[in-house]
């Protein structure tokens, strides 16, 4: 006999799938002109503003999808969900939708060690509750029987890559704020890679 679940995965795949949908849409939306820019300072106007809105926007868009694609991996090995794991999503779902506002921050103020904190806190913040529902998920037991202590670790570990990179951002703010920028994004890029945990999908 089927053991069927009243609380659905695919309700709550459904909303994370969503969530970050829209949370990567609004990123765009603070990438504009100014109303008042005359044409024979576009150039100079795209130069010193609009590149770096459109560098933040790119970092946060691959940021974004770099949770994205954690979480689907997370989703595809859940067998079921329970209450406590929904509300841990829920509260991991909220910290991604700080990014856009947080990347608004930092494209207003790029060169301020608060709106460089602010983003890099956000997402130290975003990473743990998506470790949070890791946690969760082993401590309920609501993983499938393919999920083991192998995949487990590698996940993980992997989380643990990204908040170094964060934390020594935070320093580094105090020195270079530009370096600082940097030191954020390569978590992204290295997540682009593939790691130990795709061996197992």
């Amino acid at each position: 006999m089927t053991q069927t679940h009243i609380l659905k995965v695919s309700r709550l795949e459904g909303l994370t799938d969503g969530i970050f949908a829209i949370a990567m849409t609004i990123l765009i939306l603070d990438l504009r002109l100014s109303p008042d820019i005359q044409a024979a300072n576009l150039v100079a106007h795209i130069k010193s503003e609009i590149l770096i809105k459109l560098l933040i926007y790119m970092g946060s868009f691959i940021i974004l999808g770099t949770l994205w694609i954690a979480m689907n991996f997370q989703l595809g090995l859940l067998e079921r969900v329970n209450r406590p794991y929904l509300w841990s999503n829920v509260f991991y779902l909220m910290l991604v939708c700080i990014v856009p506002f947080s990347a608004s921050l930092l494209a207003a103020y790029p060169t301020h060690i608060a709106s460089l904190s602010f983003y890099a806190i956000n997402l130290i913040c975003a990473s743990m509750g998506q470790l949070l529902t890791i946690l969760c998920a082993n401590a309920y037991h609501l993983n499938r029987d393919i999920y083991t202590d192998a995949i487990r670790y590698a996940v993980i570990r992997r989380i643990f890559v990204a908040p170094v990179f964060y934390i020594a951002a935070l320093v580094l703010a105090h020195w270079n704020v530009t370096l600082a920028c940097i030191v954020l994004i390569i978590p992204t890029l290295l997540y682009i890679l593939p790691g130990r945990v795709d061996k197992f999908d």
